[in-house]
């Protein structure tokens, strides 16, 4: 087995973050019996994260679950969290083996399998008589509260969208399930339902797509933040996941109530970010961009500031884009690169694990996901960093450790303790 083989040749790497590379690579499946139980279904996000076309995931008769979590099985493995991917086409599928659901493998049992319990607050009604779940739904396994509060980007307007992203697609194809919300979700909307899951979460995250012009960015955002803010009975963290912004304006967020916030650089090599990312190249520009984040941390402080890098992107390759590194070792060494630098400014980066959608515009070139590998060499370069320059956890999304960590698409937390 390629996985077994994996783990002998990275003993030094838990084998529950390799299981869980894998399965948010070539994604998912469940069969109808796993679908019986009662679970949290997925909830609308920015992205599909799918790696099956959106028409194919809708001819399922019900919603899959948002996340799933493996433990035990022939392994022994420990409590690992991961964003359920559906692939009908995977070799790994969720099942039930004599009355127990269970992770398989090419139709052999790997790990037994817990779904995502529905939140408390899930099923609750808003005052335009839409369930709190269609507003802010939970991710990290019931942890935090997830607000798109833009459900398009208008970089998609002038071509000049993120070549791994599928937002507008995505809005293409589910948004019309949501009949009482547009692309923008009213803002005393989401304060109302950010109130109602506060009793059950953790923290909550505001995020959406991006606006071309700076100051209408600004102010959209800010309007949500202060008008969720105020509406709290209970003060609980806020993450704020939006483009790289001025330190005048980053204070006004600060000031009103933000914790964490996340302005995503997405690949560290500096043409493949003009090539996969031209909007943010063009509007901000990838050094103004680097500043901008390198200035957050005075404002919310040391671990507080986590860009996110699209782990994987960086070897996307096919004829129509070829400009994708072609090994292993050339990837890894690129993003450790951008690791080194941002944590050398107390910036602690953070990844999502490459989803290959196919309604993105590298879905539709044909482009192919990285080996497992990549992102196992990434984690120990990651790690490594961390330790030399003292770095701390990315603030706002939970516990690290194997066995500990709800971090649903990506490994590299469950990395280590």
């Amino acid at each position: 087995m390629q996985l077994l083989k994996l783990m002998e040749g990275y003993p030094d790497i838990p084998k529950e973050v390799i299981v869980k590379e894998d399965v948010l690579l070539k994604g998912l499946s469940f069969s109808d019996s796993a679908l019986s139980q009662s679970y949290q279904e997925k909830a609308y996000y920015l992205f599909t994260f799918d790696p099956d076309n959106p028409e194919k995931v809708k001819s399922r008769g019900r919603v899959i679950p948002q996340e799933i979590m493996i433990y035990g099985g022939p392994l022994n493995l420990r409590n690992t969290v991961i964003q359920s991917r559906h692939s009908l086409s995977s070799p790994y599928r969720v099942d039930l083996v004599e009355g127990e659901l269970y992770l398989l493998l090419n139709d052999e049992p790997l790990a037994r399998v817990k779904l995502a319990p529905k939140p408390s607050y899930y099923g609750r009604t808003l005052s335009n008589g839409m369930r709190v779940e269609e507003v802010a739904p939970a991710i990290y396994w019931g942890e935090t509260a997830d607000v798109t509060a833009f459900r398009i980007c208008e970089y998609w307007n002038v071509n000049q969208q993120c070549k791994f992203c599928d937002i507008n697609e995505n809005f293409k194809s589910w948004g019309y399930l949501r009949d009482k919300l547009g692309a923008v979700v009213p803002p005393d909307l989401v304060a109302e339902a950010v109130e109602l899951s506060s009793s059950s979460v953790k923290r909550y995250l505001i995020t959406g797509g991006a606006i071309r012009d700076y100051k209408k960015e600004v102010e959209f955002y800010l309007n949500y933040v202060r008008r969720t803010e105020e509406s709290l009975s209970r003060d609980i963290p806020l993450r704020l996941n939006v483009q790289a912004l001025r330190r005048e304006d980053l204070e006004k967020f600060y000031e009103l109530g933000v914790d964490y916030y996340h302005p995503n650089l997405e690949v560290w090599d500096e043409r493949l970010f003009s090539l996969l990312s031209p909007g943010k190249e063009r509007n901000v520009g990838r050094e103004e961009w680097l500043r901008r984040t390198v200035e957050a941390v005075k404002i919310f402080g040391v671990g507080n500031v986590s860009p996110n890098f699209v782990a994987g992107v960086e070897m996307a390759y096919s004829d129509a884009f070829p400009y994708g590194f072609r090994r292993v070792e050339d990837a890894v060494k690129s993003t450790s690169q951008g690791i080194e630098y941002l944590m050398s400014k107390d910036v602690t980066p953070k990844f999502d694990t490459w989803g290959l959608e196919p309604r993105s515009w590298l879905g539709m070139s044909g482009a192919k996901a990285p080996p497992v590998e990549y992102y196992l060499e990434l984690y120990r370069s990651y790690l490594e960093l961390k330790k030399k320059y003292g770095m701390p956890w990315p603030g706002g999304l939970g516990e690290a450790g194997p066995g500990v960590s709800k971090v649903p698409a990506s490994g590299f937390m469950d990395v280590s303790n």
